[in-house]
């Protein structure tokens, strides 16, 4: 009895639908990791030929900068804007503040803009300057 039953099992649909997914589930876990890996790797080549394109668009720009600042005209304004220099001919004005002038003279670097920001904020909260 013990072997009729055996056969049985052996013969049954069941039994080799099971074997085979038993078999295959290595396969298809296999077939679903290559494919995440083969997606990975299609958006780094996208992403890649994104960066490409950029440095490519960047250098194009530099090469045409290097040309701008080997030029007559970038030298000119150069000499004109942060060398204040002048052509033979030109007079260079330098505007200056009178040596009695009542308003003091703030640079970039004090304090004054902080302490016109906390007038502001004052006068936010509270609708009046201190």
């Amino acid at each position: 009895m013990a072997s009729s039953w055996r056969v049985s099992i052996f013969n049954s649909r069941l039994f080799w639908l099971v074997a085979l997914a038993l078999v295959a589930a290595p396969f298809v876990a296999e077939f679903n990791a290559r494919l995440t890996v083969s997606r990975q790797l299609v958006e780094e080549e996208a992403r890649l030929k994104r960066e490409i394109e950029a440095e490519q668009n960047r250098a194009a720009f530099l090469q045409s900068y290097e040309q701008y600042v080997e030029s007559d005209a970038y030298v000119e304004w150069w000499a004109r804007v942060s060398a204040r220099m002048v052509k033979p001919g030109e007079i260079a004005v330098v505007p200056q503040t009178p040596a009695d002038s009542t308003r003091p003279i703030v640079s970039a670097g004090s304090g004054q803009a902080s302490r016109d920001y906390a007038s502001e904020w004052w006068a936010v909260f509270f609708a009046g300057l201190p």
